[in-house]
């Protein structure tokens, strides 16, 4: 026991850690060597006395292990205000720091820290202090407070306006530069953490925090647009922004920010640093608002129309708020071009902006997009209902009349509504969806709006895709023509064929034109596909004409947009000097609602047409609204009954006695009568019965591929 004991005073008197024991009379009973240089006291002078105390203070009073011996930790804290804390690695073991300036060498700061010795049964038999020499580390504390502060001085003497954040988010530095370009004073923000009220109205991160943090993904979230990584310094980061109410008055920023870090590489705080850039941005802006803004109305166009729906998309996410895309169509407004001229369209246009931008709030969007298309941005809509209100008031606004030179002007339009997030989270999904309801409006009634709905979703994907497809179809040769016979009940065999045009579609197969059509109205390229079925179409004729010694009549179907072409009479002509095909065999089909869009243009139209000796059919007769008078005035050559009304014959006898009167009708006036979609025998004796000249439909013949049609054609084509 003896060795024992020999060898742990050996061990604790090696020892490079100063300690002391002692037992529970307060005596020492054990004064390392370590702790004779530290305190400069002897072991022989300590040992076996309870006056620890005079190795540390002046006058008597407990050390930290007296404290422990006594069982009255509870006022440790009491002789060590401030300076003590218990261990995070030993249990019941206390810690503390102070300067005694008596020590050796003109005084010593010292950690020191005690706790209690236990037998083998748990009692208390006295305690143990440890002590270590600080000295150097707290001298190393005072020169990097020292260093500090002439970092301080040099930083509020930059004339660079910065501030720093410690690990803590908490301003430790803001420099006079920063005061001066801010208006804030650093007495009022350095020491807290609300560093965001010198720029935003509300909380919310600044760019140093973001750094600070490493979420880089959320950079972005908060500078949309006008952020991006430093190309100079690692992890920093750079953005421009507009600062409204600062006390000095609005400033334009731009401002960078990059992490501080430890020799370790932790992030410990943060840097950031302003420039005013208002000038420049000023300028910049002047340019901005020319590149992005419709030179005819001053509207937003579409370049910003998309920045501007983006940002409002994420704001309305962050915010948890709807946001409604309005997307708005003039009803015929080409009249008002093809009448009036495009110089008064162009005033219309103006002025219907004009009405549209009164109708909504400062805060919300109004765009021009093309033509007579514009888009309203509501931002952040109440309700349902506010949505609803404010599409009434720009339909009511868009209606009013009006009068230019004069000339009394009506004009309406049709509005699809987009929501978010119910309908879309995106700006192209809100503006797609939008533009696919206002199509919806225009076919239930013009002058009214329509909701997206869900069950429209794949119709506007097909939509959009179609549309993009369209662009290239005819580069990739995927249209082709289809031909209906159409037979004469009189003559008993082929005397024309109505051209129709499909697309063979690369994945989605042959589409129909009432698919595609009402896409390429839209897009205007209705006018090249037009002219391709055209060209197409007198090109077989001719082809047939060669080979079987005579003219076959060709019908083709002319669209309200294509009408409207000023050019369509000159491209027709075109074409049939070209290919040498009489006009008289070239016959143009137009639907009643069509011509009667504006009756007095399409009588003109109608004569020059004539009048260069193309043949003329009314399609679709008896849908639309059309009067005898108008009837006599236009110049058609044929009329075609809908199918809508020959699918009734043998179950509908007013729509036989339609029929009849129709039939009737145009005897009278010396026209040809055709009836379309003639499926059934019953259909065909009533309609031969009644005097109808010709016939087109699935009893007589499906459209067929141009080589199958003729033939049909050569074979004599009597099937009936």
């Amino acid at each position: 026991m003896a060795l024992h004991e020999n060898v742990i005073n050996q061990v604790m008197d090696s020892s490079p850690v100063a300690l002391f024991v002692l037992n529970m009379q307060h005596e020492i009973v054990y004064w390392n060597h370590a702790c004779e240089v530290i305190t400069g006291h002897s072991a022989t002078d300590m040992t076996g006395t309870n006056e620890a105390w005079k190795a540390f203070y002046s006058q008597p009073r407990p050390v930290m292990a007296d404290l422990i011996v006594d069982g009255k930790t509870e006022d440790i804290p009491t002789y060590y205000l401030g300076k003590i804390k218990r261990s995070p690695i030993q249990e019941d073991t206390w810690e503390a720091e102070n300067f005694f300036d008596h020590f050796p060498g003109g005084g010593r700061w010292l950690a020191f820290s005690a706790k209690p010795l236990r037998d083998s049964n748990g009692q208390l038999i006295g305690a143990i202090e440890t002590l270590r020499d600080i000295t150097t580390e707290k001298q190393a504390f005072l020169d990097m407070e020292a260093s500090q502060r002439m970092l301080q001085e040099v930083i509020d003497g930059s004339p660079v306006p910065m501030f720093v954040l410690d690990r803590k988010h908490r301003i430790s530095h803001w420099n006079r530069a920063c005061e001066a370009i801010t208006g804030v004073m650093s007495e009022k923000v350095v020491g807290t953490g609300k560093q965001w009220k010198a720029f935003y109205e509300e909380k919310r991160p600044v760019l140093a925090d973001l750094v600070m943090q490493g979420n880089t993904y959320e950079i972005p979230e908060y500078y949309q647009g006008g952020c991006q990584r430093s190309d100079v310094i690692k992890d920093a980061w750079e953005s421009t922004a507009y600062f409204p109410h600062f006390p000095s008055g609005p400033k334009w920023l731009y401002f960078t920010a990059a992490p501080l870090r430890d020799k370790d590489e932790q992030c410990i705080g943060a840097v950031e640093t302003l420039q005013d850039v208002t000038a420049q941005k000023l300028y910049e802006q002047e340019l901005a608002h020319q590149a992005n803004h419709d030179s005819l109305t001053g509207l937003a166009n579409r370049s910003l129309l998309d920045t501007l729906l983006k940002k409002e998309v994420v704001q309305a996410q962050r915010s948890e708020t709807i946001l409604a895309v309005l997307f708005i169509d003039l009803d015929n407004f080409k009249q008002i071009n093809d009448t009036l001229g495009h110089s008064i369209g162009d005033r219309v246009i103006r002025l219907i902006g004009q009405r549209i931008a009164g109708s909504v709030r400062d805060v919300d969007t109004v765009a021009r997009i093309g033509g007579d298309e514009y888009v309203v941005l509501l931002h952040e809509p109440e309700s349902q209902l506010f949505i609803t209100r404010a599409v009434h008031r720009i339909l009511g606004a868009v209606q009013e009349k009006f009068s230019i030179n004069n000339q009394p002007l009506h004009i309406g339009c049709s509005i699809g509504v987009a929501v978010y997030p119910k309908d879309g989270e995106t700006a192209s999904a809100l503006m797609m969806y939008a533009d696919v309801a206002m199509y919806k409006a225009k076919e239930k009634h013009k002058g009214g709006f329509c909701y997206f709905q869900s069950e429209m979703t794949e119709q506007a994907r097909l939509w959009l895709n179609l549309k993009q497809d369209l662009h290239q179809a005819e580069l990739r040769n995927e249209f082709e023509l289809y031909y209906q016979p159409q037979y004469s009940l009189q003559d008993q065999r082929i005397i024309g064929a109505e051209a129709l045009i499909r697309w063979n579609h690369p994945t989605q197969g042959m589409l129909h034109p009432g698919t595609f059509v009402p896409i390429a109205e839209e897009t205007g390229l209705i006018l090249p596909i037009g002219a391709w079925v055209v060209e197409t179409a007198v090109s077989e004729a001719c082809r047939w004409r060669n080979e079987i010694g005579t003219d076959i009549r060709l019908s083709v179907n002319i669209s309200a947009r294509q009408f409207r072409y000023d050019e369509l009479v000159k491209m027709l002509l075109q074409i049939v000097e070209r290919s040498h095909f009489h006009p008289f065999f070239l016959e143009l089909e137009l639907t009643e609602s069509l011509v009667m869009e504006n009756p007095a243009r399409a009588v003109k139209i109608l004569a020059v047409l004539k009048e260069k000796g193309f043949s003329l059919a009314m399609d679709d007769f008896g849908t639309g609204y059309s009067s005898l008078a108008y009837l006599r005035r236009f110049p058609f050559d044929m009329i075609k009954i809908d199918k809508s009304f020959v699918d009734d014959v043998g179950r509908n006898r007013e729509a036989e006695a339609i029929i009849t009167a129709m039939l009737n009708l145009g005897q009278a006036l010396g026209l040809r009568m055709v009836a379309e979609g003639v499926e059934t025998e019953e259909q065909l004796d009533f309609l031969r019965s009644r005097g109808c000249h010709e016939i087109q439909g699935f009893f007589y013949s499906k459209p067929l591929k141009a080589e199958d049609f003729f033939t049909l054609l050569k074979d004599g084509g009597t099937r009936v």
